[in-house]
């Protein structure tokens, strides 16, 4: 029977669930789609505490005004974010695929748009969901899907940060080196049964990959891994770029122009450039998060306006192709700068919302070091995720999740 309804499961599933199920807006009316929490500052992949998931809300903006029969459902996943083959009461408190009603409207802002704001329900494992929202109840008909995790505090870790401790990786890499600690109850055999991710500023991809065999001391119940060959140096890229795009009436921080259009406003950045190649400047940044704020209506989130934003950047010797990046959109390399013939700099322009926000420029070329450069005293955080398939189980638990800020 169990194995009959995670059949129906699959098959219900958009096309893109097959494989593994990425952050991604699949209506180009939709803006702004995360998961919004207690903190101030907004970034993908989000992580909350099992029992506590009720505080956080899906959010998103629907820029055509027509009221869509839209439809919400929690997936949960497995640690490499393929679905898993729990069927929804198995890690549900209560049913799945609810209709969406009261949004709000925006107030008076040029661009007018819907705002949808949906609690996430309380669930009962941990591990890796996505918030997915579908049209009149077609789920092949998918408006959007969003990454989160709910963690459980069962496996702790003890972290701890240092400069790479090869000569030719201590200027530019940082190390991460961590302790599990794993209680009895656990009935650990061997690292093998756990899944360790390391991540950077939030994103997605683990930087652990080639983890080597770990030592485990039954005294402590503790398990170390020795990072003989550097497999934990992680590239320290460098500060965030910022742009303060909460006003179109005054010029902010690293604005250069604003333009006041009849539907929309128009903002362009300050001119940037490569920076690969020059010494290390320490700045304050929002480890490529940001925040969604009108600077004359911070009170009410609803009288935030859309923007048209263009990012400039002088022209870089490289037949790399640059992207624009930051937790916005959710660093993929999908916005592709380009030369404007007009003014001479690659520019690229996004449709944001008032806030402010973090940016770097990359390329698809892991050599690249030119654009942004790698530096050991960034300012990052790192967030440590332990996954475990319980005896008896069939999906990956979320047991242990830390974060920590290097360089303090």
């Amino acid at each position: 029977m169990k194995t009959y309804f995670s059949l129906l499961l699959i098959l219900s599933l958009p096309f893109c669930a097959h494989s593994q199920i990425q952050s991604r807006i699949h209506h180009p009316n939709i803006k702004t789609a995360l998961i919004k929490t207690e903190a101030v500052f907004v970034h993908p992949n989000v992580v909350l505490n099992l029992g506590s998931e009720n505080k956080s809300s899906l959010q998103f903006d629907d820029l055509a005004l027509n009221y869509p029969n839209y439809y919400f459902r929690l997936l949960h996943c497995q640690a490499d974010w393929n679905p898993s083959p729990l069927a929804d009461l198995e890690y549900l408190q209560d049913f799945n695929d609810f209709p969406l009603r009261n949004p709000e409207s925006s107030i008076g802002t040029k661009v007018p748009y819907i705002h949808y704001s949906v609690p996430i329900p309380s669930v009962k494992v941990s591990g890796n969901y996505i918030a997915m929202v579908y049209n009149k109840r077609n789920k092949r008909d998918t408006v959007l899907c969003v990454r989160f995790s709910v963690a459980e505090q069962v496996i702790t870790a003890a972290t701890s940060f240092s400069y790479a401790k090869t000569n030719n990786l201590r200027a530019s890499h940082q190390s991460i080196d961590f302790k599990l600690h794993i209680p009895p109850s656990l009935n650990f055999t061997g690292d093998d049964q756990l899944k360790i991710q390391l991540r950077q500023n939030h994103q997605s991809h683990n930087l652990l990959h080639h983890l080597p065999p770990g030592q485990f001391n039954s005294q402590e119940n503790s398990l170390v891994f020795p990072f003989f060959n550097q497999e934990n140096a992680i590239a320290g890229t460098n500060e965030f770029r910022i742009i303060d795009l909460r006003s179109s009436q005054q010029k902010l921080s690293f604005v250069d122009h604003i333009e006041t259009g009849e539907k929309i406003n128009r903002i362009n950045t300050q001119i940037e450039q490569a920076q690969g190649l020059y010494s290390y400047i320490q700045r304050n940044d929002l480890n490529g998060s940001y925040v969604i704020e009108s600077y004359e209506n911070r009170e009410n989130s609803l009288q935030a306006d859309y923007i048209e934003c263009t990012f400039r950047l002088k022209p870089v010797e490289t037949k790399d192709e640059i992207y624009l990046i930051g937790g916005f959109n959710d660093y993929k390399m999908s916005s592709l700068l380009q030369i404007n013939k007009e003014t001479g700099f690659l520019e690229n322009t996004q449709m944001l919302k008032q806030g402010i926000y973090n940016y770097q420029f990359k390329s698809k070329n892991p050599s690249n070091n030119t654009l942004e450069g790698n530096y050991s005293q960034t300012e990052n955080v790192y967030e440590l995720l332990v996954f475990y398939q319980k005896p008896g189980t069939r999906y990956d638990a979320l047991v242990g999740y830390t974060s920590l800020v290097s360089i303090q």
